[in-house]
């Protein structure tokens, strides 16, 4: 406590007592042996006596001896917790209250009732394990500071009594020489015996006077540490009795005054405790905000019944699910029987929801839910499904429709439906005309049937799933022809051996039926060659012109195939929403992924083309965005596309595209007279003769330069620009970019009088023999000689010299580039020929010796190399 300045509590107390005691003791006893101890244990502040008020001694006796605070005290302290600001909003924890049922009472009728009351249940034994061993060392401690005070004790006793004992044997010793002193008067004789005597007489009188003192370090009257430990687990038992005692009762206030109760088994670690505690706290801190809301689950039938007697109403979200909506799902479910739906009715409105998991997510926090902005409009969505046979497109495609409730079809289905439903058209003749013979049905009859099923209601409101086409480069023409581009086309990648596999597993689950299938294994296998061979220009084309091709891995199992695709295409299907929602505010909307071609983009460009408009109006640089095909960074506003070179300059644009287009734009996009282009080689040849500016210089390097005198560099005609019906030559690439951003800044600059000298090709035959030799075999002779002095050759019989020059030869010849591919292999071989004939002295010279020895004991090669190097003496090493 602040007024104490020391802490209070009966094991603080009972400390602060003994400490007292010992230290008076020691004091004084310090006075009597005239012993000065360390100032921390002498100097201590002196606290005068403290007055409490009422209620800070009724919390010291509450802390103190347990007594319960009265009812006033209480509502003081918490009523501050229950109604001030910011507790009241932020919310708090009560550790270790209420401890009696008299205060759980005074709870609920203050009207204190807290969310919930979380009990940690534990066993005596557990309570014993945690508590016991740092008692058993605080005791021990205790234990340990009281024979060092007991130590210090019998020092200063021992120490006072030798100056006792010393004080009085002086004393005795002044008497004896006083009556020494009156028999010397009286002349009398005092022999030795009478002396030693006196002082044994001196001796004993101190020892009746100062007794001997019993040993104070006895330990048969300490405590034991088993003893103590005994005590302490019998202290620690009955606290734990009582204290159950009155949890048990505040429980049964607790649901008297129906306050939830948690219980937490407090026995096991603690990460496990904690992660049971927020598990079952944590659904009262998120659903706070409905924790007054009641919804009520119903039927259906009765939840139609509600609506079309207006008796309820149905909510802004429709037949959508708020759950779903607010983990981020964009394509509504379709109830079915696979699929029911569950109504709830919370307030006024009825809300379906599309599972149980949902629905009880829903009743647990409703508020949460309905506070989410309406659910974005909805567009029919086209998804094309492709793969190799036995890859599981139809069988992901049947989950996707039956989920979703898209119409599913094939080429298949397409026929069949213009046949059953449309018998009499010119289209149902023809197809008929080619099944009755036999004949396939031809792409552009099949894309037209497939054509015709998509104009059915559900593809015009929910969407459809097209299983297995296109399949062919010409299938593709045709549905670009006729406008059917799949928003979404996903690719079930498989390998040839997952294919056959469960080829042959389908066969084996299947019964064998009369007729033959076109399941064969050479079928497939045909089949499948065909599909990989057109595939990959498919994939390219879709991925060039539409962004929307994606690949999954069909070697996983179908429900892990089936949650990627759905995760794709409500990726694709979120984008299209936000687009459709931002163009419908007025607002800008990106433009990727929504399958727009590059015509359609060149005619729907705005007033910049395609230069960044962001680039344009922050900096006046003009920014060509048309090398790259991605819409990655497009956008649309007003009808109008605009592209931007990154996605900073794109999130610009569409916080505030006003700022960047016309009426509000700055600069406007120059006429096309006045915007740079860059020249091909042939380009700059068809401007002959029209010369380049500048003398050929790079005007950015000289402008960047400082137009100083050695920025000078002559331009590459690669990199040639055409500006003002002027020609500039740049050095490099990056140079090239930097005029064609800001073409002002270097398009108008002079030249100094004094240029340098033209760098003009010299014939190297023309130059000097120092010169000629430099030029030309300076680098070749370099690498030569370098090799030769690593290896420092020395051929058989031959000198160091000619050694060296016949080394240098063979390099030059080996590694000759304008020799031919045979002749630089066979000049190799002689070099490394050559190489181990100069390496037969070294190993002759280390394997030699002075005496003879015998051929077993020679090494195994010894023979043989030395005939060698013996066969050398008189051969060319060039012309062998």
């Amino acid at each position: 406590m602040l007024k104490t300045e020391k802490k209070i509590g009966p094991e603080f107390e009972e400390d602060a007592e003994e400490e007292q005691l010992a230290k008076q003791e020691l004091e004084e006893l310090a006075v009597r042996a005239n012993v000065k101890i360390e100032e921390e244990n002498t100097k201590k502040p002196v606290i005068s006596e403290i007055q409490f008020t009422e209620e800070e001694e009724a919390i010291r006796l509450n802390i103190m001896e347990n007594e319960q605070l009265p009812p006033e005290i209480l509502d003081a302290i918490l009523s501050e917790w229950w109604f001030k600001e910011p507790i009241r909003s932020t919310g708090f924890i009560l550790d270790g209250f209420p401890r009696y049922s008299e205060e759980a009472r005074l709870l609920a009728e203050h009207g204190f009732f807290p969310d919930a009351a979380v009990v940690l249940q534990v066993d005596d034994q557990d309570v014993s394990d945690r508590l016991l061993p740092p008692q058993i060392e605080k005791w021990r401690l205790k234990q340990k500071a009281k024979l060092e005070r007991k130590k210090l004790i019998k020092e200063m006793k021992a120490k006072i009594k030798d100056d006792m004992i010393a004080k009085r044997r002086a004393e005795l010793l002044a008497e004896r020489e006083r009556k020494k002193k009156e028999i010397v008067r009286e002349d009398e004789d005092i022999s030795d015996e009478d002396l030693e005597e006196d002082d044994d007489d001196i001796d004993n009188i101190l020892e009746d006077e100062f007794p001997k003192d019993e040993d104070l370090m006895s330990e048969e009257d300490e405590e034991q540490e088993s003893d103590a430990v005994e005590r302490l687990k019998g202290e620690l038992g009955e606290k734990f009795e009582a204290d159950m005692r009155n949890l048990q009762a505040i429980q049964n206030e607790f649901d008297r005054f129906l306050i939830p109760v948690i219980l937490i088994n407090a026995s096991r670690k603690i990460h496990i405790v904690q992660y049971m505690l927020n598990t079952k706290l944590k659904p009262l801190v998120e659903n706070r905000a409905s924790i007054f809301e009641k919804c009520y689950p119903i039927s259906s039938r009765l939840a139609q019944k509600m609506l079309s007697f207006t008796y309820k109403y149905i909510s802004t979200f429709g037949y959508w699910d708020p759950v779903k909506l607010s983990e981020g799902e964009t394509i509504k479910p379709v109830e079915s029987s696979e699929n029911p739906v569950y109504p709830v009715i919370h307030r006024q409105y009825i809300y379906f929801l599309s599972s149980k998991e949902t629905k009880e997510k829903f009743m647990k926090n409703p508020i949460k839910y309905i506070r989410q902005p309406k659910p974005k409009p909805r567009m029919p969505i086209k998804i094309a499904i492709v793969g190799p046979p036995k890859s599981g497109k139809t069988t992901v495609a049947k989950t996707i429709s039956n989920e979703y409730g898209l119409k599913r079809l094939s080429i298949g289905e397409a026929l069949r439906y213009v046949l059953n439903h449309q018998a009499d058209t010119e289209l149902a003749l023809m197809l008929n005309w080619h099944l009755h013979k036999g004949m396939t049905v031809p792409d552009q009859l099949a894309t037209q049937a497939l054509e015709v099923s998509l104009m059915g209601n559900v593809c015009n409101t929910a969407g459809v799933i097209i299983d297995g086409y296109p399949v062919t480069e010409h299938q593709v023409s045709l549905l670009e022809d006729r406008s059917v581009t799949p928003l979404v086309i996903l690719e079930l990648d498989v390998p040839s051996k997952e294919i056959f596999k469960r080829l042959l597993l389908e066969k084996k689950n299947k019964p064998s039926l009369p007729y033959p299938l076109h399941n064969s294994t050479k079928i497939i296998a045909v089949r499948y060659s065909k599909y990989r061979k057109n595939i990959v220009a498919i994939r390219q084309y879709y991925q060039e012109q539409h962004q929307n091709w994606y690949v999954i891995d069909g070697f996983h199992s179908k429900w892990w195939v089936c949650n990627e695709a759905i995760k794709n295409i409500k990726t694709v299907n979120g984008y299209m929403q936000i687009y459709l929602e931002r163009i419908k505010a007025g607002k800008a909307a990106c433009i990727d992924k929504l399958c727009i071609t590059s015509q359609e983009l060149i005619s729907r460009l705005g007033e910049f083309g395609q230069f960044c408009p962001v680039s344009l109006a922050e900096s006046y640089e003009l920014v060509d965005c048309s090398v790259t095909d991605s819409l990655e960074f497009a956008a649309e506003f007003r009808g109008h596309y605009y592209k931007m070179d990154s996605r900073k300059k794109l999130n610009k644009f569409l916080e505030n595209p006003e700022l960047y287009v016309p009426p509000l734009a700055p600069h406007p996009l120059p006429p096309a007279d006045m915007i740079p282009k860059r020249l091909t080689l042939s380009e700059l040849k068809k401007r002959f003769p029209k010369c380049a500016e500048l003398q050929g210089y790079c005007p950015v390097t000289y402008q960047d330069g400082n137009q100083r005198y050695e920025a000078l560099v002559p331009g590459n005609i690669k990199y040639a620009i055409e500006y003002r019906d002027r020609i500039y030559i740049c050095e490099s690439n990056e140079k090239l970019q930097k005029f064609l951003r800001l073409p002002g800044k270097y398009w108008d600059q002079k030249l100094p009088y004094k240029l340098p000298p033209l760098k003009e090709p010299i014939n190297l035959t023309s130059l000097p023999l120092p010169g000629y030799l430099e030029q030309g075999i300076a680098t070749s002779l370099i690498k030569a000689m370098n090799a030769a002095g690593c290896l420092k050759p020395k051929f058989p019989f031959l000198s160091i010299e000619k050694s060296a020059l016949l080394y240098i030869a063979f390099h030059l010849k080996a590694f000759n580039p304008k020799a031919s591919e045979y002749t630089r292999k066979k000049y190799k071989k002689k070099m490394e020929q050559f190489i181990e004939r100069c390496e037969l002295i070294t190993y002759l010279g280390a394997k030699m010796t002075r005496k003879y020895k015998e051929p077993q004991f020679r090494p195994i090669d010894f023979d043989h190399k030395l005939q060698t190097f013996i066969s050398l003496k008189n051969i060319d090493p060039i012309n062998e």
